[in-house]
């Protein structure tokens, strides 16, 4: 009798222990995804919405939102597929246009960054022909490492592309492309590209390499360069 009983004790013990274990692992998965969730909100408060394309941001489940996927297996945020729609020909539309659609930038282009780093499992990446309102291009893009697929082209970005890109090492398509030459432009030091080991689509159209003192032909030699 007394050995059944201390193995019905050890019987609970375990499987109370995996229920632990199952309940806390739940709560802290569920805490990462609502960090996420609460992540795609702060970038939402950076922007003004006229056309709403984030209309459909609300709610507890962001793997619904509009531009939002989702890793199917744990639910993280793996892209984002926010591109604005403008015409080819006229990208100076005004805001109330009803013909286009983009995300107006109203807060510190920092903390559009800052809100995107906490999707740690963000791989997909698509911000392009929205209106960043001629800022820099952050630096801090270049700790999204994680990332395979970056579009910045044609987001009211100017000046000069920040070195720091080189640091996302599997990234394997990158555009910067530029309608309107010159807005964009990279220093004496384009050597970054080179650090880009997994890239297979580089489009820097547009940009300005008149500065450039290495060939870009060359440091990008065994990557495709559309």
């Amino acid at each position: 009798m007394g050995e059944t009983f201390h193995a019905m004790l050890v019987l609970v013990a375990v499987l109370f222990s995996g229920a632990t274990e199952f309940c806390f692992g739940w709560n802290t998965s569920f805490s990462r995804i609502e960090r996420e969730r609460e992540a795609l909100l702060k970038f939402k408060l950076c922007f003004h919405d006229p056309s709403h394309m984030l209309s459909s941001w609300k709610g507890n489940n962001c793997c619904e939102w509009r531009g939002v996927d989702c890793n199917k297996n744990n639910g993280y945020v793996i892209s984002l597929q926010l591109r604005g729609s403008l015409s080819d020909q006229f990208l100076q539309y005004s805001i109330d246009d009803q013909q286009s659609h983009q995300l107006y930038l109203i807060d510190d282009v920092e903390e559009v960054v800052s809100s995107l780093l906490k999707l740690r499992y963000l791989e997909h990446l698509d911000l392009s022909r929205n209106n960043f309102s001629g800022n820099l291009i952050p630096a801090s893009f270049g700790l999204m490492k994680q990332l395979r697929y970056l579009n910045l082209s044609n987001a009211q970005f100017i000046g000069r592309i920040p070195g720091e890109l080189g640091n996302l090492t599997r990234v394997l398509v990158l555009d910067l492309s530029q309608y309107y030459y010159g807005r964009l432009k990279v220093d004496d030091d384009i050597q970054w590209i080179s650090r880009l080991s997994s890239l297979q689509r580089l489009d820097m159209s547009g940009v300005n390499l008149s500065h450039a003192s290495s060939n870009l032909f060359q440091i990008a030699s065994g990557n495709f360069l559309s």
